[in-house]
């Protein structure tokens, strides 16, 4: 049985603002790596670099709908995360002003290393964290922020 990956979190925010958080390469850079190359378009390749390793992360947009989803598939370069897929839906949340943000990363064969999974699991929860202040405050805070040594 493949595991899955799961956060929900209330956001004060409307559904415009999240969903161009996560769909953007600004909101990408603001609240997850400051190196992303994101497109809004269906079909586009995702790309996102971390430091310490020269691997992109690919992941193609598979889906997009405005204020309610958005969906990848991941391509490569990472290992055992090649179609895996990362889904950011917001819905309606019980009190007024907020969405529920469900992020979703599925498809993990059960080969992957489970230490490996537990901190992947773990790091999901602290950037949806960035990104629910980021979509409230509007301040940039990425997870993942990239210098020229990094690179080097």
């Amino acid at each position: 049985m493949p595991r899955e990956i799961l956060h929900a979190v209330e956001i004060h925010a409307d559904p415009t603002t999240l969903f161009d958080a996560v769909a953007t390469q600004r909101g990408q850079t603001a609240f997850w790596t400051t190196d992303a190359l994101v497109q809004p378009t269906v079909g586009s390749i995702a790309e996102f670099g971390f430091p310490g390793t020269a691997a992109r992360l690919k992941m193609r947009v598979e889906q997009l709908e405005p204020g309610r989803l958005v969906s990848w598939v991941c391509q490569g370069d990472f290992p055992h995360w090649t179609g895996t897929r990362v889904t950011w839906e917001i819905r309606p949340a019980p009190n007024v002003g907020e969405v529920s943000m469900m992020f979703a990363h599925t498809g993990w064969a059960e080969d992957y290393p489970r230490e490996e999974y537990a901190h992947v699991n773990y790091t999901w929860g602290q950037i949806v964290g960035r990104l629910k202040a980021y979509a409230e405050t509007g301040q940039s805070q990425p997870f993942f922020a990239l210098t020229a040594a990094s690179h080097a």
